[in-house]
């Protein structure tokens, strides 16, 4: 029996498609390349378009909407949000399976007793609970001397969370040095006592405020200095795994939480909008998954693959797969013979894209993408508008959404019912396993 192989889940924060070296980025970005050469490179990622969501979808294997994660509540709405401790993660999974598990960095999950890391089967974290804009919100001059500043919290299964620093325009561009520490650190630890681990460092570059690490600080900007600095803390981490003589037995996988901002100055390479909308720049971001003799080194797939595939694929590769509940819709497939280069074909042909409302925006079916709503600029706070008659766009032959196939041929309206099959089904599961609330305090279905 082959011993239980780590895991490594490094995740960037608003990174565009196009914006490492290995994905045509102009900031040379050679640990992160070369991972993606030692093991598959991903060109057809997707993700949801913000933070919350994407992040529940990767640790339940679910939609967002089935978590009460399909979107970011603003400051000062009433009630939690975050995942539900009935939810079965990830990092649940694995501490069942034995493993020692950690979380450092964002989590933007839950900032309440109940729904922090450490409530979600990770046994020890350090990082933010909420999304690194916090860290300017104190300089304001008109921020309210009573109200809290912000904190880095730490904590260990069991124990209540403990602010260890004010999180602020100070404290910010050092988080992403601290995250790789703390995953260096705790890789030595559980590797030197033998014990297997999944790690999840959740990095905070490239969010705003984008501030500069003082060793990046060259001038180059801020937008490439995190970009950098982004690849000198994965080389580190990376490292880690070499002088622990692990990195054969470990399966690392590198992927972005969403797309850039317009306003950021990152790359979508040639596909077509940034954050927020239904466009492929905002859907896509860069993924990539080693593990030295079991996935082909230096393969390139442009199949279809979703953020909420991981948890049942990662399974898989693990030999837990029996672990993933079957009380619950999971909506990621299991990949793992796509990745181990046992079949051609990722066995998703769809990726349907939800926005913030719960509402589909877009829906991906092979290479053809059909919207349903657009955004009126790419300014992530913009408008949506609602399409009379969908768009039909075929990414293979423009992968720019430029030219609207129903403007143009009408024999393409057929695609139309491809795409509904899968809003069908997620309507017709949602009879039986109705979808979760923003803040739900869920238990379980009936």
């Amino acid at each position: 029996m082959e011993p239980q192989p780590n895991v490594v889940f490094m995740l960037a924060d608003n990174l565009g498609v196009g914006d490492l070296s290995c994905f045509g980025g102009a900031v040379p970005t050679p640990r992160i390349d070369g991972l993606a050469a030692e093991g598959m490179r991903l060109t057809n990622f997707n993700t949801e378009a913000q933070c919350t969501p994407t992040r529940g979808a990767l640790l339940t294997g679910r939609m967002p909407i089935r978590t009460g994660t399909f979107r970011v509540p603003l400051p000062g709405e009433p009630g939690d949000y975050g995942l539900s401790t009935w939810e079965y993660t990830l990092a649940d999974l694995f501490s069942d399976a034995g493993y020692a598990t950690a979380c450092y960095g964002k989590w933007h999950l839950g900032n309440v007793d109940g729904r922090f890391p450490t409530d979600q089967g990770f046994d020890e974290w350090w990082g933010i609970s909420e999304s690194s804009d916090e860290a300017s919100y104190s300089a304001h001059r008109l921020y309210p001397e009573d109200w809290r500043v912000p904190k880095i919290h730490e904590s260990r299964r069991g124990e209540p969370q403990r602010g260890v620093a004010d999180f602020d325009l100070e404290t910010r561009p050092l988080m992403d040095e601290g995250i790789a520490e703390r995953t260096v650190e705790f890789i030595g630890r559980n590797a030197a006592a033998g014990r297997p681990f999944f790690v999840y460092a959740s990095f905070t570059n490239l969010h705003p405020p984008m501030i500069p690490h003082p060793d990046f600080d060259d001038g180059r900007g801020a937008y490439a200095a995190n970009v950098a600095e982004l690849d000198v803390r994965t080389g580190q981490i990376l490292d880690a795994l070499d002088e622990a003589g692990v990195a054969d037995d470990t399966i690392v996988v590198w992927a972005s939480d969403n797309a850039t901002s317009a306003a950021m100055g990152g790359s979508s390479g040639v596909w077509r909008g940034k954050f927020g909308g239904g466009w492929e720049g905002s859907i896509r971001t860069p993924a990539m998954i080693r593990w030295p003799g079991h996935v082909p080194q230096g393969r390139v797939s442009d199949e279809i693959v979703a953020t909420y595939d991981w948890l049942p694929t990662l399974a898989a590769l693990a030999g837990e797969l029996d672990r993933v509940p079957d009380d619950r819709p999971i909506d990621g497939i299991d990949m793992s013979g796509f990745v181990a280069g046992n079949r051609e074909e990722s066995g998703r042909d769809h990726f349907v894209f939800l926005g913030s409302d719960g509402e589909p925006l877009s829906v991906k079916w092979k290479d053809m993408k059909v919207h349903f709503k657009e955004a009126m600029s790419d300014s992530w706070t913009a408008p949506l508008l609602k399409r009379q008659i969908p768009a039909i766009y075929d990414l293979a032959a423009d992968p720019g959404e430029q030219n609207d196939l129903m403007e143009a041929e009408l024999t393409v309206a057929w695609v139309i019912r491809a795409v509904m099959a899968p809003l069908i089904q997620l309507q017709q599961s949602a009879a039986k396993y109705p979808h979760i609330e923003v803040g739900a305090d869920f238990q379980g279905y009936d």
